[in-house]
């Protein structure tokens, strides 16, 4: 049956109302928490109340209101300028997040975990030079929230300063473990369950038998500092490896990062072996 004038119109109609709530849906939701969207609330208040102002002047005056008609024409227009000033930082920070998405974020998060990778991978050379114990897990595919409710939430960009401030010796966070998801710190402090593997030697310390707990447990990767040695260890799977040489620790980190899913053992790495020696956690 054909549609007739009336019947699109209506559908037309109905599609440019669903465009436009659609439109102002995802405007909302992105400005929301964000400091412009008391600003943006506002204004769409504002708006509202000079549209329906102005169409109740043009019902009760007779031949409507030519002049004020005029500036709203002039005023309009100029509005999209004034509002992208105002919205400056919320425009910068959704085009940035455009970037990350999609096609383009495919590159932008691979560059993004090279950086971060090398950060602590200079981090934890220089704590293995002082001495400093420092335990890192790297979440992949498994979450870690379970491990973050009772720890220091931080939600911080990845930082040497931030790492070596954190097990720095006597501070309020060196005990325990840090999280590290994407490019962020987002918890220090966190209690990670102790291996129960059996071949692992009890004079083992606990900062090594968390690193190794955790990977039993999850498919997060940990990176252990002894403070007793200096020695760098990586755990994964379950195994550790150890005494890893300062020029190998970001490329061991890049092999074990991309073997999500799956048993990660590097190809050219040796079998782990577990030292005998204790350490303090």
């Amino acid at each position: 049956m054909p549609f007739d004038l009336a019947s699109i119109i209506t559908m037309r109609t109905a599609i440019e109302v669903l465009v436009l709530w659609i439109a102002v849906y995802a405007i909302l939701r992105f400005m929301r928490g964000t400091r412009g969207f008391g600003l943006l609330r506002g204004l769409t208040s504002f708006g509202v109340i000079t549209f329906l102002l102005y169409q109740g002047l043009q019902l009760m005056i007779d031949g409507g209101t030519p002049v004020l008609a005029k500036i709203l024409t002039e005023i309009v227009p100029s509005l999209v300028l004034i509002l992208f000033i105002l919205f400056q930082p919320e425009t910068r920070q959704g085009l940035a997040r455009v970037g990350r998405s999609g096609i383009l974020g495919i590159f932008t998060r691979k560059r993004s975990q090279e950086e971060t990778l090398h950060t602590i991978s200079e981090a934890a050379m220089r704590m293995s030079r002082e001495r400093v114990g420092a335990l890192i897990a790297f979440e992949r595919g498994v979450s870690l929230a379970p491990f973050r409710e009772s720890a220091v939430r931080l939600e911080a960009n990845i930082s040497s300063i931030l790492l070596e401030t954190i097990f720095f010796p006597g501070s309020p966070l060196h005990d325990g473990g840090v999280i590290v998801q994407s490019d962020k710190v987002v918890a220090a402090s966190c209690i990670f369950p102790l291996t129960t593997n059996p071949d692992v030697q009890r004079r083992m310390g606990t900062r090594h038998r968390a690193g190794i707990g955790l990977t039993d447990e999850t498919d997060a990767i940990t990176l252990i500092v002894s403070e007793e040695t200096g020695n760098v260890s990586i755990a994964s799977s379950g195994r550790l490896y150890e005494a890893i040489p300062h020029k190998e620790i970001e490329d061991r980190l890049r092999a074990l990062m991309r073997e999500t899913g799956q048993k990660a053992a590097p190809a050219e790495s040796p079998e782990p072996k577990v030292s005998a020696k204790g350490e303090s956690a």
